[in-house]
C-alpha cells in the first residue's frame, strides 16, 4: 500500500499543496482543536505524520511555538513542503517505522494520514506513535468517518491508486487504546461546504506515564 500512495503522492505534489496550503483559514473547529493541543506540547517536538505538500497543519502547530517536523512516504511531497515552509524540517518516514528514537516527542498530529491502510496497518501506525510518545505525550488525529472503502484513481486529471478508508469511531477508539494510549475525547463534525463530503472523525489521546495502569 505504501508504495501505491507514494507514487501517487509524488505525482500530485504540486497540486495538493496549492489546493491545500491556507484550507485552515476556513476550519475554526480544526484550528480550536490545533491551537489546544499546540498549548499541550509547548516546548517539546512534535511530529506531523503525514504532512503532505503543503505542510500547513505542522506549520500552525509551529506558528503557536512548538518544534514542529514532518513526516511523509512521499519525498516529492517532502521537496514541495519544505520549499513552502522554509523554518520547518522535514523527513522522509513511513508511520509505521517513524524516523526519530522512542520516547523523544511531545506530540503526535495526524491529520487525514491514517486512512490509507485498514485495521493492521493502522494498529500497528498507532503503536509507532505511543512509541515515539514521552510520558503524557498528545496524539491528535483526523480522518474521515464512516464505513467502507473510498477508491479514488485520478485526482484533478492526474492518475493516482489510492483506497481511502472510513472509520467508524468505536473501531478506531479501539485501535488507539489497543496501541497502548489513553483515549481523552472523541469528535465528530460535519464536513465544510468546500471539503470532500463525509463527517470528519477527531481523537485526542496520550501515552500513559511510566508505571501508570
Amino acid at each position: 500500500m505504501t508504495e501505491r500512495v507514494r507514487r501517487s503522492f509524488d505525482r500530485i505534489a504540486e497540486q495538493d499543496a496549492t489546493d491545500f496550503a491556507d484550507e485552515l483559514s476556513r476550519k475554526p473547529f480544526d484550528t480550536e482543536r490545533l491551537r489546544a493541543f499546540a498549548g499541550r506540547c509547548a516546548g517539546g517536538l512534535v511530529l506531523d505524520v503525514g504532512c503532505g505538500a503543503a505542510g500547513h497543519i505542522g506549520r500552525f502547530v509551529a506558528d503557536h511555538g512548538v518544534r514542529v517536523v514532518g513526516v511523509d512516504v512521499s519525498e516529492r511531497s517532502l521537496e514541495v513542503a519544505a520549499r513552502m515552509n522554509p523554518s520547518m524540517r522535514f523527513l522522509p518516514g513511513d508511520a509505521r517505522a517513524l524516523p526519530v528514537r522512542s520516547g523523544v516527542c511531545a506530540g503526535v498530529v495526524t491529520f487525514y494520514s491514517l486512512i490509507y491502510e485498514g485495521i493492521e496497518g493502522t494498529g500497528a501506525a498507532l503503536a509507532e506513535f505511543r512509541r515515539v510518545l514521552c510520558p503524557d505525550g498528545a496524539l491528535l488525529v483526523a480522518v474521515h468517518a464512516g464505513e467502507g472503502v473510498q477508491r479514488f484513481d485520478e485526482y484533478k486529471g492526474v492518475a493516482v491508486d489510492v483506497d481511502l478508508h472510513l472509520w467508524a469511531p468505536a473501531v478506531l477508539e479501539t485501535l488507539v487504546v489497543e496501541a497502548g494510549l489513553t483515549l481523552e475525547t472523541v469528535e465528530i463534525r460535519a464536513p465544510y461546504p468546500f471539503e470532500h463530503a463525509t463527517q470528519r472523525l477527531y481523537i485526542t489521546a496520550h501515552a500513559k506515564a511510566d508505571g501508570a495502569a
